[in-house]
């Protein structure tokens, strides 16, 4: 229903779900599915029963045997695909809302949040087979959140909720980076507990959920066919078997600074540019935000000083598929000299907004943590090479969502400066990023 706002015009609370519903429709009526590997998995059960196909994949190939058990049999009727994967996309920020506490305000940073998303990722490996191994199981993960956090303010869960939970763990359990994130929120849920001396407020749903999440844990630990898989890659890339623990490392750190540093990435640009902006509105401080401010002028100072200068390319190296590197080398230790000021510039602005209450900071450290890592260990696979950058969903995922986690805890007097004028330009600026975004990927659909 409209409310009437201060001023006594008409306010419609849930227009920014409607025009992210929009968009989403737009983008789904202009896909082009079956391109990539949607064409081989909607042929994988040509010969074979359902079971027969998964248990060869799982010996073989992957333990994703939830996700692809979906995806071979939701890839047969493309039009269901197009159904769900729409709900999917216009529900996430009514999730995402919900999980930061709802609110005008809420949701259109949940809304805008989406719209930033780097969604055309996901069409990287075929619209279907992406979507459903990647994004369903991050809309998942943002599901099970809400569920968690219902359990810690001991809100009552229907019984709908608490079976759904079952299914959605499963898939997202099936994706090894979301399954040790969702591992990780039952630990800090289960620490909250033991620190505040109190039993679950549902036992049933979080024994759910624990036991969802660990069989799939089990399941990802046991599966012969992942290290098939990266047998296979090693074949085609002999020289990855070379590298040792160092060099892998490195190779992690190194993809993390080329997807977010080198190449300006513009959802990292665009959290980075909130958190600075919530430093300054916060403190009002010119030093502390400039400090915070440090990873955006590494961006904008890679950017243009390799367009000015082109003679220092070699200073500057954008990192691509780097199969070798000299230790001696320079252009070997920037981009973690970049990653290293970045990072700890980050905690540095994450103290500022959060550092009141040091239990809190801890929480929003791990699970920035718990993002960087899932970009770094996969250094340590060879399919690093052919993943593309839809492999970083979760650290997306995890940036955007501290972000609004500040936007929540952002003291009025620090809300009140952010409708002068510094605030109007920084908002503005973050909706045309989202419109580019979504008019980029409306065009590439």
């Amino acid at each position: 229903m409209e409310k009437r706002n201060s001023t006594g015009a008409y306010v419609f609370p849930y227009a920014p779900f409607l025009f992210v519903a929009a968009v989403g429709l737009l983008y789904h009526l202009c896909m082009k599915p079956m391109g990539g590997d949607d064409v081989f998995f909607s042929q994988a059960t040509d010969n074979a029963t359902l079971w027969e196909y998964l248990a060869g994949r799982y010996l073989n190939w992957t333990s994703r045997v939830v996700s692809e058990g979906i995806l071979v049999t939701v890839i047969k009727a493309p039009l269901l695909w197009r159904c769900v994967d729409f709900l999917m996309f216009a529900s996430l920020p009514v999730l995402i809302s919900k999980l930061f506490g709802g609110g005008r305000r809420m949701n259109w940073c949940a809304a805008g949040a989406v719209l930033l998303f780097p969604f055309h990722d996901m069409g990287t490996a075929g619209w279907i087979t992406t979507t459903v191994t990647h994004f369903w199981p991050l809309w998942g993960i943002f599901y099970l959140a809400l569920l968690i956090k219902k359990l810690a303010k001991a809100e009552k869960l229907s019984v709908v909720e608490v079976l759904a939970g079952i299914p959605v763990g499963l898939m997202v359990g099936s994706h090894e980076q979301y399954a040790v994130i969702l591992f990780a929120m039952l630990a800090l849920y289960g620490f909250y507990l033991a620190k505040e001396k109190k039993q679950p407020s549902n036992l049933l749903a979080f024994l759910v959920l624990a036991v969802t999440d660990v069989v799939s844990l089990v399941v990802i630990a046991c599966c012969p066919g992942n290290a098939g898989r990266n047998a296979v890659s090693l074949a085609d890339l002999p020289i990855y078997e070379t590298f040792g623990f160092g060099d892998k490392l490195y190779l992690g750190l190194l993809s993390i600074e080329r997807v977010f540093i080198a190449n300006v990435d513009i959802v990292f640009f665009a959290v980075l540019l909130v958190w600075v902006l919530l430093v300054y509105a916060k403190t009002d401080d010119y030093k502390k935000t400039l400090i915070s401010g440090l990873p955006l002028l590494i961006l904008f100072g890679q950017s243009v000083v390799r367009t000015a200068y082109p003679g220092l390319s070699g200073l500057f190296v954008i990192p691509g598929e780097v199969l070798s590197w000299s230790w001696g080398e320079l252009s070997t230790w920037l981009p973690m000299a970049y990653l290293l000021i970045t990072v700890a510039c980050m905690i540095y602005a994450l103290f500022q907004l959060f550092g009141e209450e040091l239990m809190e900071f801890f929480y929003v450290l791990i699970l920035l943590g718990l993002g960087f890592g899932a970009g770094m260990v996969l250094g340590f696979v060879a399919t690093i090479y052919v993943s593309g950058e839809r492999v970083y969903a979760p650290l997306y995922a995890i940036l955007l969502s501290v972000t609004l986690y500040a936007v929540k805890k952002m003291p009025r007097q620090a809300e009140e400066k952010l409708h002068k004028t510094s605030g109007k330009l920084v908002i503005t600026l973050l909706a045309l990023i989202c419109l580019v975004n979504v008019g980029f990927i409306a065009l590439s659909v």
